[in-house]
């Protein structure tokens, strides 16, 4: 997708992300700078397949980076949530650490959170239930009580364990429904249609619940209506846990209505996002935090 492209598309959506902006009631320490930068999540945290096979950390919306020797190789430039505090901040006291795992849902965040607090994160990225959606099959997806007790625990961990005026950044799950539309008409690895590719869901490819051959249109729909009430729940206890919490900031990006389009996914496997792809992510996920502009 080109960056004017981009830019028009990211224009017609920042009102729809600043929706998810909160504001705290109850009164809180000044907010610390965005130097320690830590991030919680999944393989879209990971830049799997964005641009070469498997993971591809300089390409991460929220930690990637891009030096002489991204450009040389020609390593997308997406202007990650890291790169985005350097400029503003620079270089002095910087901690820039992933800790998002492939394949992770909503029942690991607390697990990656416990093993950050050691390292007084000063901000703290969050995007996880895109494999809550992405099951084997349509039986296996969670219930909203089980969503919301892993994002409770998350943020209550959180709240008690991060330094006095932290931020949290919780970023919604994309329409994962979306994705395999934009997908249909889009071709994978060697060429070949993605529609080809999501046959192999047969056998163990990720998200059977959505990319199965076997599912209906009325079967993606209803993936895709659990796929928004599990927004509808993270949102909620996100603005919740900011109007109670005296000492740690939350905020919510909505990315549910992020405008994808054929260039934002993986040409290797159909689904993840692409280099562009992640550069959307970061803007989109940047407008949703407090450090914007």
């Amino acid at each position: 997708m080109k960056r004017t492209a981009h830019v028009l598309a990211l224009a017609a959506f920042t009102g729809l992300v600043l929706l998810g902006n909160t504001t705290g009631c109850v009164e809180k320490p000044p907010r610390l700078d965005p130097l320690r930068l830590y991030s919680i999540g999944d393989s879209i945290t990971r830049a799997f397949d964005a641009w070469f096979v498997a993971d591809n950390l300089p390409v991460s919306w929220s930690n990637g980076y891009h030096g002489a020797t991204q450009a040389f190789l020609g390593v997308p430039d997406v202007l990650s949530h890291n790169q985005r505090i350097q400029l503003q901040w620079g270089t002095a006291g910087r901690t820039n650490v992933v800790a998002a795992q492939n394949g992770a849902r909503w029942d690991d965040a607390l697990g990656q959170a416990q093993g950050i607090v050691g390292e007084q994160p000063t901000y703290v990225t969050v995007m996880l239930g895109g494999n809550d959606v992405c099951r084997d099959s349509i039986a296996d997806l969670p219930t909203d009580a089980e969503i919301r007790g892993h994002v409770q625990g998350t943020l209550t961990f959180l709240d008690e364990n991060l330094p006095v005026g932290a931020t949290v950044l919780v970023i919604g799950i994309p329409d994962v429904k979306r994705l395999h539309d934009v997908g249909l008409a889009e071709k994978g690895l060697l060429g070949i249609d993605c529609q080809a590719i999501w046959t192999t869901t047969a056998l163990g490819f990720p998200c059977g619940s959505m990319l199965s051959p076997d599912n209906s249109e009325a079967d993606r729909l209803y993936v895709q209506s659990r796929n928004f009430v599990y927004n509808d729940i993270i949102q909620e206890e996100v603005e919740s846990f900011d109007l109670s919490s005296p000492r740690v900031y939350f905020q919510f990006g909505d990315a549910e209505a992020v405008p994808f389009v054929g260039d934002d996914i993986s040409s290797i496997d159909c689904f993840h996002p692409s280099g562009d792809g992640e550069e959307l992510i970061s803007w989109v996920a940047w407008m949703a935090s407090p450090f914007y502009p």
